[in-house]
């Protein structure tokens, strides 16, 4: 079928997408809603369906014109209440829908394809009452991809729509202008271009004088950021796009396995670049079948081990640490380590001997090994061994990561970790063997510096393979000479008489240390593809075109720890050696420390850092006496240490770093002037001597006195009014306020956590250890709400506490926090073995304040089973 005007029927074909893209999951809420009709919902499907059917009723599209006629027949009934619907109808409607959308996909050849048998089904149900027909024999309509695929520019202008305006009230939708993808491209490359030559300009400023030039300069800056930013916006689609044809995946499936399942999505509104979006529509789809498939269990099983009949599945997308998280959780039966492990064995993928030794991450990571299946038989739902390990694989392609959770009995957690954009990334700069190479900082966790002084006493060897001590595990480390082939492996790593270089990177579930001769700086790079001589250098990713038009290699964290042949096994085996030595030389601190003039030492606890971002002082701008920082197309509020704490001037600086982190929900930042070193230090605090706001205290590094910064107290003496209109989340039964038990053996933390515990409100009862601790809540003489206690501690530890109060008959109920200043995986997993509530850190008042009003809400709706509404709490 040949049409006169293309233009005129991409434009329909474009306005139909637009109208069924959300047919599919209104038609599952009607059905949902049973006889109790939500007739605007079944109005909004109506016009969409009646839109499409005049449309192509005027373009001679004859199928789609009569399709579209039949399922609005139905919808008719339905929103005058004529007809109720059920399963069986919505089944025959969503089927519809699909060969609609198929039609229109396919929109030149639609009047060729035979749709009689739809037609017929909607017409039964629009004459007469319908019975259930078997989902296996339901037709199927082939059609061809269309190749254009425009995408839109959304403006605030209202649309008009084909339809004369419905007597219900009108709805104020946002028109568009539609923009080929392929023109997306084309400006997001010349962005691209204009990024490397903005950097080679940048370059060749600092190494010249003239200030004219700079001014030009920084203004080409500011400009090439505003324009990659707003030709990024327009490739960002929210994730509710993919997480939206869930819900029907997961009710197809569970009505073909005779299972009872519903969806709960949260974080739909996060927004990523299209071709990610594009990338993990299938590995998502997977992990969500086989979440009802092998997660769920039967209605009678869930009965029986004291469940509600239907199972949960949750799709959660949020931001964190410049990263996009996505969580798919069921409350199902878990996963079985001892039956992984055996079928690993009898399958021959491990040996019995490696079995016995396998902790339980390693053996719940079995599950991606390639052709691994818990499946009893083949079916076309699942036991093809054909899935997690292509879908690992996939996401580690586009830089993401997969991990997963798991308890036996309660349901399990994969947790997929992405970056926003793949076009243009942050990344780091080092150097190794006087050559220059690109990580993303996406990968990054950390940087480390190992004094040669410390070196023979952090760096060893286990097994051959040096290892780094870092807060309680042993970390591989990987030369990057070594694995580059750039000299013999094995020299010069932990000797010398200069300081080691190490770069913490993460993919998928190695973490290990990169040693490097010098780290850079962050610059944003543009991805080049590889020449054909480097295709199969796995341990490289791509290239970019540094400012000085050197081309430098980007590297592959994930390539690179498959050429070193990492195993996390060992880490964890060796993990309790050095979580022992830890604990005897007590609890660790791990330490930003910085100069904001010189010989004037401040530090910042690591936990609480979002990130560091290297800038020129120009860059930096002063509104109402207010510093600021233009970043990203956002404005970020800058401190200054010595505007509010008793501190020498800052001098001047052609560089500068910003330390940001979070406060209120909102996002500020640090001015350091200096870096000096990433520190882990199990030194007691000195809490009185130099306390003063914005000072929690201060402690001695190698003969220095450095104070440690309380960035909740700077934020609020420079921004007093974002905490006025702090919401109220706490709900009193009585006007007598909520008992805190607080057990901390350092007084440093204790004195810090019930200064902020008694500012909002509480009785503090605070105690030394464990057994004190356990003491007092046996004795009766105090009515506890709620326990916060640290975990390592004399005599008795926060685990060994937990489990006494989750064992009683009388205080099980009672909720608990731990604080810990670093909370590994391991502990985690530890601390919810014994019971613990939530895992905050210490140094983290707002998240604990959040946490303990949270819990305590809960406590108390249970308690009394009445409602309340918490605001503002997230743990």
């Amino acid at each position: 079928m040949s049409f006169d005007d293309p233009a005129l029927l991409a434009e329909f074909v474009t306005e139909s997408r637009e109208h069924l893209a959300d047919v599919e999951g209104q038609l599952l809420e009607i059905e949902s809603a049973g006889a109790d009709i939500d007739v605007d919902l079944v109005n909004k499907v109506f016009r969409a369906i009646h839109s499409i059917k005049g449309a192509a009723g005027f373009m001679g599209l004859t199928r789609i014109n009569e399709l579209a006629h039949a399922l609005e027949n139905v919808l008719g009934k339905m929103r005058t209440k004529e007809l109720a619907p059920n399963s069986a109808i919505v089944d025959v409607m969503l089927r519809a829908a699909d060969a609609l959308s198929g039609l229109i996909n396919d929109v030149e050849n639609s009047n060729e394809v035979d749709v009689l048998d739809h037609i017929e089904r909607l017409n039964e149900i629009n004459d007469g009452p319908i019975e259930a027909t078997s989902r296996d024999t339901e037709p199927e309509v082939v059609c061809k991809p269309v190749d254009h695929i425009p995408i839109e520019i959304v403006t605030p202008v209202e649309r008009t729509t084909l339809e004369a305006p419905a007597p219900a009230r009108t709805s104020h939708v946002e028109s568009s202008i539609r923009v080929p993808v392929g023109v997306l491209d084309r400006l997001m490359n010349l962005a691209g271009e204009l990024v490397l030559g903005r950097n080679q300009l940048l370059q060749t400023v600092s190494n010249s004088e003239g200030g004219g030039m700079q001014a030009v300069a920084a203004r080409m800056d500011q400009v090439t950021s505003e324009l990659q930013e707003a030709i990024m916006q327009t490739r960002m689609q929210p994730i509710g796009n993919v997480f939206n044809k869930f819900p029907r995946v997961v009710r197809d499936l569970s009505a073909k396995l005779g299972k009872q399942c519903q969806v709960l999505m949260e974080g739909g509104e996060v927004e990523v670049d299209k071709t990610i979006i594009e990338a993990i529509g299938d590995p998502l789809t997977h992990m969500v079948r086989n979440s009802v498939d092998h997660g769920v269990e039967m209605p009678d099983v869930r009965m029986k081990n004291g469940k509600e009949p239907t199972g949960t599945i949750t799709l959660r997308a949020y931001h964190q640490a410049g990263k996009v998280r996505i969580d798919i959780c069921d409350d199902g039966g878990g996963i079985d380590t001892n039956r992984l492990k055996d079928k690993a064995v009898n399958k021959g993928i491990i040996t019995a001997e490696r079995a016995a030794q396998m902790s339980e991450r390693d053996a719940v990571w079995l599950i991606f090994h390639p052709g691994f299946s818990m499946a009893e038989k083949i079916s076309d739902v699942s036991g093809r061994g054909v899935g997690m390990d292509v879908v690992r694989t996939n996401i580690e392609k586009i830089g993401g990561a997969v991990d997963i959770d798991s308890t036996l009995g309660k349901g399990t957690t994969i947790q997929i970790t992405l970056p926003l954009t793949l076009a243009i990334i942050p990344s780091m700069l080092i150097r190794s063997h006087k050559r220059r190479f690109a990580i993303p900082q996406v990968n990054i966790v950390e940087l480390v510096r190992v004094r040669a002084s410390e070196a023979n006493q952090r760096i060893s060897k286990v097994k051959g393979a040096h290892v780094l001590r870092l807060r309680g595990a042993l970390l591989p480390l990987v030369e990057l000479d070594d694995v580059l082939n750039f000299h013999e492996a094995g020299i010069g790593l932990g000797f010398g008489d200069k300081a080691r270089q190490i770069v913490v990177v993460e993919s998928g579930q190695f973490r290990y240390g990169l040693v490097v001769d010098e780290i850079d700086d962050s610059e944003e790079i543009v991805v080049k593809p590889l020449g054909r001589h480097l295709k199969s250098c796995t341990c490289l990713a791509g290239a970019t075109i540094l400012g000085d038009g050197h081309v430098a290699p980007i590297l592959d964290v994930s390539g690179i720890a498959t050429k070193s042949d990492l195993r996390t096994h060992e880490q964890e085996a060796q993990k309790s050696e050095s979580s022992d030595e830890t604990t005897r030389q007590g609890e660790r601190q791990s330490l930003l420390m910085f100069t904001n003039a010189p010989n004037e030492f401040f530090a910042i606890p690591m936990s609480l850092i979002s990130r560091i971002e290297r800038i020129r002082t120009e860059q930096i701008d002063t509104v109402g006496g207010q510093e600021l920082l233009q970043y990203r197309g956002t404005s970020l509020p800058l401190l200054a240490v010595e505007q509010f704490i008793k501190a020498q001037t800052r001098p001047t600086m052609h560089h500068v770093h910003v330390v940001v982190f979070q406060i209120q929900g909102r996002e500020i930042g640090l001015i350091a002037a200096d870096l000096n070193d990433i520190l882990d230090i199990s030194a007691e605090i000195d809490g009185n001597t130099f306390r003063e706001p914005g000072v929690a205290g201060s402690v001695v590094v190698e003969d220095k006195t450095v104070r440690m910064l309380d960035l909740y107290e700077l934020a609020l003496a420079a921004h007093p009014k974002w905490f006025e209109d702090k919401p109220k989340e706490h709900v009193h039964i009585e006007e007598k306020p909520y008992n805190v038990l607080l057990v901390e053996d350092s007084s440093f933390f204790r004195k810090q956590a019930k200064e902020y515990l008694v500012s909002e409100g509480f009785h503090v009862i605070d105690v030394e250890d464990g057994l004190v601790a356990w003491e007092t809540l046996t004795s009766g003489e105090e009515d506890i709400d709620l326990v916060i206690t640290d975990i390592e501690m004399p005599r008795m530890n926060g685990f060994e506490l937990t489990r006494k109060i989750k064992t009683d008959s009388t205080l099980h109920v009672l909720p608990v926090i731990a604080l810990t200043s670093l909370a590994s995986d391991e502990d985690q997993r530890t601390g919810r073995e014994a019971g613990v509530d939530d895992y905050q850190i210490k140094m983290n008042r707002e998240r604990v304040m959040a946490a303990a009003w949270r819990l305590l809400t809960q406590n108390r709706r249970s308690r009394t089973n009445q409602p309340a509404v918490v605001e503002g709490c997230l743990s």
